[in-house]
C-alpha cells in the first residue's frame, strides 16, 4: 500500500509540474535567429519584419521564447550563399539565381523556404552607342555591373539572354564585373569610368533613369516574357529540421510583413526611409512602392523553372522536376511556375 500511495504522490506531484510547465512560455529552440539583406527596396518587408517584432511576435504565439533578432547586410547573391554556408546567418534574401545555384551545390541542403518580390531588373546604360543587347558585342572599355558576376540573378539574366540569342550563355561574360549596386550608381551618375552600364534594382534603376543620364537597354520582364520573382529568402534543411518552430514564426513573419506592405505602401515608404537613411525624395519612394510595375510583394513563385531550366542547361545545377523541388512545402499550395 506505501508503494502504491507513493506512487500516486509521485505522479500528482509530476502532474502539478508539468501543468506549471506547460503555463510558461517554451525555450526557444535557438536563443537567436539571423538574417540577411541586400541593398534596395527589395528588401522592405524585412524593414517590417524587425520594426513590427513580426518573429518575436509569432514565435510566442506557437509557445516559444521569443528569439534575438540580429541582421547582417550582406552585398552580392555570391556572398549571401557563402554566409549561409558558414552558418553565419539562418535566413538569406538573394536572387532566384544564386538560390537555384546554392539547392544545386548543397544537393538539397539549402531551398528557399519564401518567395520575397517581383521585380523588372534593369540593365543601364550611359553609353549613347549601346542601344540594345547586340551592341555590346562592339563596345570598347564598357564593364556591365552586376552584384555578383556569373552568379547573381543579374547577371544570370543576361547569361539567359545571350544563350537564347547566340546560344552561347557566355557571351557577355567578359563584360560582366561584381560592384555593390551604391556604387556602381556613382559611377553610372558621374561617367568617365569603365563601369558604363549597370543591371539595377530599385531604388538605382530609378534614380539613374531619373538623371537623364541614363537609357534602359532591357529589362528581365523582357527577357522571361512577364513578371517573374526576382528575390527570394533560403535557408538550410539542418535549420529547418532542428528549429520547425522557430522556421514557421520566421514565415508567419514574412506573410504577415507581405500583407501589411501592400495595404500601406506609403507607411512602408517610410520604413524604408528610416532604415536605409536614404536622401532620396520620400515622394519618389512612395512612388515606386504603389507602382505594382515596378515592384510587388509576392511570396509566389513566378517564371522560376526558366531559371532552373537553364542553370541545368548550362550544367550549373541538376534539372529538377518542378519548382517544388527547390521550395519548401510551406509554398506548395501556391499555383507557382
Amino acid at each position: 500500500m506505501k508503494l502504491i500511495a507513493k506512487g500516486w504522490l509521485a505522479a500528482g506531484a509530476a502532474s502539478v509540474m508539468l501543468a506549471s510547465a506547460a503555463a510558461l512560455p517554451a525555450r526557444a529552440e535557438v536563443s537567436t535567429v539571423n538574417l540577411a539583406q541586400q541593398f534596395g527596396l527589395l528588401y522592405v518587408p524585412l524593414h517590417v519584419v524587425l520594426e513590427h517584432n513580426l518573429v518575436e511576435k509569432h514565435a510566442k504565439a506557437i509557445g516559444l521564447e521569443p528569439p534575438e533578432i540580429k541582421l547582417f547586410k550582406i552585398s552580392g547573391g555570391a556572398n549571401i550563399n557563402k554566409a549561409l554556408l558558414a552558418k553565419t546567418i539562418d535566413f538569406g534574401a538573394h536572387g532566384i539565381g544564386p538560390a537555384l545555384k546554392l539547392w544545386g551545390k548543397t544537393k538539397g541542403g539549402f531551398k528557399i523556404a519564401s518567395g520575397m518580390a517581383d521585380m523588372p531588373l534593369k540593365l543601364l546604360t550611359n553609353d549613347p552607342n549601346i542601344k540594345t543587347v547586340e551592341d555590346y558585342l562592339n563596345a570598347k572599355d564598357h564593364k556591365i555591373a552586376t552584384p555578383a558576376a556569373k552568379v547573381s540573378v543579374q547577371a544570370v539574366t543576361l547569361q539567359m539572354y545571350a544563350e537564347k540569342r547566340w546560344g552561347d550563355a557566355e557571351k557577355l561574360d567578359h563584360l560582366v564585373v561584381s560592384m555593390k549596386h551604391p556604387i556602381a550608381l556613382a559611377a553610372m551618375l558621374s561617367g568617365g569610368q569603365t563601369v558604363k552600364s549597370h543591371f539595377a534594382t530599385l531604388p538605382y534603376s530609378f534614380q539613374e533613369l531619373q538623371s537623364g543620364k541614363v537609357h534602359k537597354v532591357i529589362d528581365s520582364y523582357e527577357i522571361l516574357g512577364g513578371q517573374a520573382t526576382v528575390l527570394v529568402m533560403s535557408c538550410s534543411q539542418a535549420f529547418k529540421d532542428a528549429n520547425p518552430k522557430t522556421y514557421e514564426a520566421v514565415i508567419n513573419a514574412y506573410n504577415e510583413a507581405f500583407t501589411w506592405v501592400n495595404a500601406n505602401p506609403l507607411k512602408a515608404a517610410e520604413l524604408y526611409i528610416k532604415y536605409t537613411k536614404t536622401k532620396l525624395d520620400p515622394d519618389l519612394v512612395k512612388a515606386m512602392l504603389t507602382d505594382k510595375n515596378e515592384i510587388a510583394f509576392d511570396p509566389t513563385p513566378k517564371h522560376t523553372m526558366q531559371y532552373a531550366k537553364f542553370l541545368a542547361k548550362i550544367g550549373d545545377i541538376p534539372l529538377p522536376n518542378s519548382w517544388k523541388d527547390f521550395y519548401y512545402a510551406n509554398n506548395h499550395n501556391m499555383s507557382g511556375s
